[in-house]
């Protein structure tokens, strides 16, 4: 059997940079365990698998796995999926917002896809600006603005981990924590998500913490990400600068998440940091090549339960993959 993945970079309008993901778009004929041996070879972050959906509210079913396991959901591995379909022409686009629900393992996840028809330059796309949309062609001609996906928040917690057994896994000191005066939390967007507040930028953008003392804290109290934010950003724009580290999935950092940004835009909702109704996430451990992650207020009754985030992609490699006797190669 010879399939088709591409690699596609979420969080960006530029290849080889952003969050990647590998996309699968034909995964109807694919067993559980095939496709956990795409995973393994590839050995990206996530890898994406389109299926036909089996709901009637949902266009697609879409399955998430890492290199050791599926996982329920993953933001950006939405958005590549969502792009490598409207690259294929299996989302046709409406002028304004088109709405798909595609179907996953916690259940159907809203997408509002932003769109404007027109006839595009060749260099609408500020390559230094990753929020600035991207010329399409094809069944959609126009300005690919930006993808934004639903993230319900389906619970809250205080983290029982003390301050000073989490300082020293990180390798930093207790008072970077403190003196933030905010709380420790664990919020679940299908993703235990630990989020850790921290005085300054550099002291995330420097850290090197110990993943495999942090994977067995991690198992012990019930934690998938680990999600160190700083109110202290380096780009006015945005409202947070934040690193994700996540061994319980078998990844030692996410480069840009967009479930542990919608469990960060709730928290900062909900401890009265922003009532801001749209927030800009800076995210990654290079300075010079940040990812910027849109988050937004869903319901205005609900706003620290309903978040949207989102943002672009582009496509960096189209692979082939041949699967034969439980086997795999990635060409």
């Amino acid at each position: 059997m010879n399939i088709t993945a591409y690699q596609v970079d979420a969080f960006t309008n530029k290849p080889f940079s952003g969050n990647p993901a590998m996309v699968v778009t034909e995964a109807d004929e694919l067993s559980d365990d095939i496709m956990q041996l795409v995973a393994n070879e590839i050995y990206l972050s996530e890898t994406t698998f389109i299926k036909t959906s089996e709901s009637k509210d949902s266009s697609f079913r879409f399955r998430f796995f890492t290199h050791s396991e599926e996982i329920d959901m993953s933001g950006h591995a939405v958005i590549a999926a969502c792009y490598s379909l409207i690259s294929e022409d299996r989302i046709l686009l409406d002028d304004g917002i088109t709405k798909v629900y595609v179907e996953t393992n916690i259940g159907s996840v809203p997408v509002n896809i932003h769109f404007r028809k027109c006839e595009p330059s060749d260099n609408t796309a500020d390559r230094n600006d990753p929020l600035a949309g991207i010329a399409i062609t094809g069944g959609n001609t126009g300005i690919l603005e930006k993808i934004l996906i639903n993230q319900e928040i389906h619970r809250y917690r205080p983290s029982d981990i003390p301050v000073s057994q989490i300082v020293d896994i990180l390798g930093i000191d207790e008072r970077e924590i403190t003196n933030t005066g905010l709380p420790l939390e664990v919020v679940s967007t299908g993703i235990e998500t630990l989020l850790l507040p921290v005085t300054s930028k550099e002291t995330i953008l420097n850290m090197n913490p110990d993943l495999i003392r942090l994977n067995q804290l991690n198992k012990q109290f019930g934690i998938q990400s680990n999600h160190l934010f700083s109110l202290d950003t380096f780009s006015e724009d945005c409202i947070t600068y934040s690193r994700d580290f996540i061994p319980s999935l078998g990844m030692w950092e996410d480069p840009a998440s967009g479930t542990s940004s919608a469990a960060l835009g709730s928290y900062l909702i909900r401890h009265g940091i922003t009532s801001s109704g749209s927030m800009i996430m800076e995210q990654g451990n290079e300075e010079g090549s940040l990812a910027k992650i849109l988050v937004e207020n869903g319901d205005s009754e609900n706003t620290a339960t309903s978040i949207w985030i989102g943002g672009l992609a582009a496509l960096s490699i189209k692979r082939n993959v041949v699967i034969e006797e439980n086997a795999v190669t990635i060409g």
